[in-house]
C-alpha cells in the first residue's frame, strides 16, 4: 500500500511509542521517519489516519467489535440463571428419594440380563450423554437402538423428553427404556418367558415384567457403603415399602425423575461471561467472535433455534437432516401429521464437546461436521426444511470460531462433581 502524507513532527517529550511504533510507521511506503527517539510524536491527525489503515487491513480476518474487555453485553434469549425448578405436586423432592433414585440409575441390575443401566447410555463425566462414541446407544445384548441417547444436563427444565417429544416429564420417561425391548429388556410373554431366549417381547407392561424386576432388585444386595434396597426404600417411602407389594413401578419412577433434576449445570466459561465476568474470554477472542457469529441473525444464527439458558427453544424442527438409514420421521410418528416429518427437539448445547456423535441418530460424527452441515444448509430437496435452515456462507476461520465458543459451553465442575459418583462402587 502507498501512502503519501505529508508529516510534521513536533518536538515534545512525550515518547511516541505511545501512539505508534516505529516499524509500524516504516511500513508505510513513500514515507520517510527519522528516528523517534530524537523527535516527538506524530501529529495525532497522522495517528488516526494510520490506525484506519490498520483497521482497514484487517477486515478479512474475524476481529469483533466487542473485545474480551469491553463490557459484557449477551443476547437477550439467554438468561443468566436457569430459573426455578418446578416439582410435580405428588413427586416433591427429598433427599432420601434422590439417593434412591441415584441407586436405580446406576444399577445394571435394572436390565433383564444384568448387562445395562440409566448411566450406561447417560455417563456423568460427559454432561449425561451416551460416552461410547456409537451412532446409537446400546442396549442389553449389544442390541443397537435407533437414536443417540441425549445429554441430561438440566434436564429438569425441560418441557419434553426425548427426541420425538413422547414423554412430557421425567416420571412418564423413566419407565420407559426399564420395558423397551432394546434398551433394558423387561418385556415377557404373559406365561414368563424369558425375553432372551424366547425371542418374545410386547410393549405393554404385564404383572410378569414387574414381578421379575423387582425380584431382580430385591437380590441386589448391599451398596458401597451397606445399603440395601430395603434401606432405601424404607427411607424414601416409608415402612410399607418393602418386599414384592410394596415397592410399586410408582416408586421407581419417582425416584429416577428425582435423582435426574439434580443434574443441573451452570458453572461453564460462558456462564462466568453471561453473568458479567469481563475476563472470561480474556485469553480466547475466537470463542468470543464464535459467540458473536452464533448469535448473528446475519450469520450463523444458531441462536435462531439454540436459545434459551441451555441453548435449546425447545421445539421441533426439520434441520434438514432427511430420513437417514433408520427412516425415522421423528416427531410425525408421535403426531401422525405429516407437517412434522422429519422433525426433532432441539438439543441443547450445554457440554456438547463432550457429546458426540450428534444428530438423533449420531450420523455426524465432530462439531466441524455438524458445522460444514449446516454451513451448506442441511441435505438438499429435503422435505418440510424449517426455513431457518439456509446456507451460510461462513469461513473456515468463522467455523473454526463458532466451535470454539461451543467448547467453553463445557462444565467441568459439573462433569467431575462426586455426588454423581456410581454408589454401588467403591
Amino acid at each position: 500500500m502507498t501512502v503519501n502524507v505529508l508529516v510534521r513532527w513536533e518536538a515534545l517529550d512525550t515518547d511516541a511509542s505511545l501512539f505508534l511504533t516505529s516499524q509500524e510507521i516504516s511500513a508505510m511506503k513513500n514515507i520517510h521517519v527519522p528516528s523517534l527517539r530524537r523527535y516527538g510524536v506524530l501529529v495525532i491527525a497522522f495517528a488516526f489516519l494510520l490506525t484506519s489503515c490498520k483497521q482497514g487491513s484487517d477486515a478479512a480476518s474475524p476481529a469483533s467489535t466487542t473485545t474480551p474487555d469491553d463490557p459484557v453485553t449477551v443476547n437477550p434469549s439467554i438468561p443468566n440463571n436457569p430459573g426455578m425448578i418446578v416439582y410435580p405436586p405428588d413427586n416433591p423432592s427429598t433427599a432420601a428419594k434422590i439417593e434412591l433414585g441415584k441407586h436405580l440409575f446406576f444399577d445394571k441390575s435394572l436390565s433383564v440380563d444384568n448387562s445395562t443401566s440409566c448411566a450406561s447410555c447417560h455417563t456423568p463425566g460427559d454432561g449425561f450423554a451416551d460416552s461410547r462414541g456409537l451412532s446409537t446407544s446400546q442396549g442389553f445384548s449389544r442390541r443397537m437402538g435407533t437414536r443417540n441417547a441425549p445429554a441430561l444436563a438440566n434436564v429438569a427444565y425441560r418441557s419434553v423428553i426425548t427426541w420425538d417429544g413422547k414423554f412430557k416429564t421425567l416420571e412418564e420417561h423413566a419407565l420407559a427404556p426399564m420395558f423397551n425391548n432394546i434398551e433394558m429388556g423387561n418385556n415377557f410373554s404373559s406365561t414368563g418367558a424369558d425375553p432372551v431366549t424366547s425371542g418374545y417381547y410386547h410393549s405393554d407392561v404385564g404383572q410378569n415384567d414387574t414381578n421379575f424386576l423387582f425380584k431382580r432388585l430385591s437380590g441386589r444386595g448391599k451398596d458401597a457403603v451397606g445399603k440395601t434396597y430395603a434401606d432405601l426404600f424404607i427411607a424414601a417411602w416409608g415402612s410399607s415399602a418393602v418386599g414384592p407389594t410394596g415397592v410399586s413401578l410408582d416408586h421407581l419412577a419417582k425416584s429416577i425423575a428425582s435423582f435426574e433434576r439434580t443434574f443441573i449445570s451452570t458453572g461453564s466459561t460462558f456462564d462466568r461471561y453471561n453473568k458479567g465476568d469481563r475476563s472470561a474470554y480474556k485469553f480466547n477472542p475466537k470463542a468470543l467472535h464464535g459467540f458473536q457469529l452464533f448469535t448473528d441473525p446475519q450469520k450463523a444464527n444458531c441462536i435462531g433455534c439454540h436459545s434459551g439458558y441451555d441453548f435449546t427453544d425447545q421445539q421441533f424442527h426439520n434441520n434438514g437432516i432427511g430420513a437417514g438409514v433408520k427412516d425415522d420421521s421423528g416427531r410425525s410418528d408421535i403426531t401422525h401429521n405429516v407437517a412434522d416429518a422429519y422433525k426433532f427437539r432441539t438439543p441443547p448445547l450445554r457440554n456438547v464437546a463432550l457429546s458426540a456423535p450428534y444428530m438423533h441418530d449420531g450420523r455426524l460424527k465432530t462439531l466441524q461436521d455438524v458445522m460444514a452441515f449446516y454451513n451448506n444448509g442441511g441435505k438438499a430437496n429435503v422435505i418440510n426444511k424449517d426455513p431457518k435452515i439456509r446456507p451460510l456462507n461462513l469461513s473456515g476461520d468463522d467455523i473454526s470460531d463458532i466451535i470454539e465458543f461451543l467448547k467453553t459451553l463445557t462444565d467441568e465442575s459439573f462433569t467431575t462433581n462426586s455426588t454423581f459418583n456410581n454408589p454401588w462402587e467403591k
